[in-house]
């Protein structure tokens, strides 16, 4: 039986992926490196902020990483809109299960305007500086799980990317896809959003 429902943001309750890009070619401008073209940044779009930082400086050096990092503050960018069908959704599934997000964002944006009008839906947040290890890896899904007080088994994760397939496989849950391509051994798919509660009944019934 599915207790409760997990989260990703970006490219599920966010559709983040231009915001996040102009952002990315602001803060390597402000940092004084090249800025990232759309054809680079795509395979980067659902890596850790540090990674990508990482990647598009090359530095190696985490102090240097970091000080790349810590302008997040000064660089400015467009706001990501919320997913179609996300806030009715929200709501809905709020009233059934207690609901959580796990991203890879830091925690200070893990709800950037405007998903910071839906935050007071979700009981548990588990962010990049949350754990050790980041998605593939289940540690992350795990400790949602921990914090909602909800066997694994008894979880879905909601994700877009292959990587949140794999991370839910790992820790042991039920896993979603969202998004309009198909990933290969993702069962259970939609592109609209308000399709979730009946493919989550549908779970209950075949598991």
């Amino acid at each position: 039986m599915i207790k409760a429902v997990i989260f990703d943001v970006d490219g599920v309750l966010l559709d983040s992926f231009e915001a996040n890009f102009e952002f990315f070619k602001n803060l390597m401008a402000e940092a004084g490196y090249k800025a990232p073209t759309r054809e680079e940044y795509v395979p980067l779009f659902h890596r850790t902020f540090r990674d990508i930082v990482q990647i598009l400086t090359g530095l190696k050096n985490e102090a240097d990483i970091k000080k790349v990092c810590d302008m997040v503050e000064v660089v400015d960018a467009p706001s990501p809109i919320i997913s179609p069908g996300v806030p009715e959704t929200i709501k809905i599934l709020s009233e059934e299960y207690p609901l959580a997000v796990v991203t890879s964002r830091i925690k200070a944006y893990a709800y950037e305007p405007p998903l910071n009008t839906l935050e007071h839906y979700f009981k548990v947040t588990v962010a990049y500086e949350d754990t050790e290890n980041h998605k593939p890896d289940p540690e992350p899904l795990i400790l949602a799980s921990k914090q909602l007080d909800v066997p694994p088994d008894e979880c879905v994760y909601v994700g877009d990317v292959e990587n949140d397939m794999k991370a839910a496989r790992a820790a042991g849950m039920q896993f979603i896809l969202y998004s309009k391509e198909s990933v290969n051994g993702a069962e259970v798919r939609t592109a609209d959003f308000k399709e979730l509660p009946g493919l989550i009944q549908s779970i209950q019934l075949n598991k």
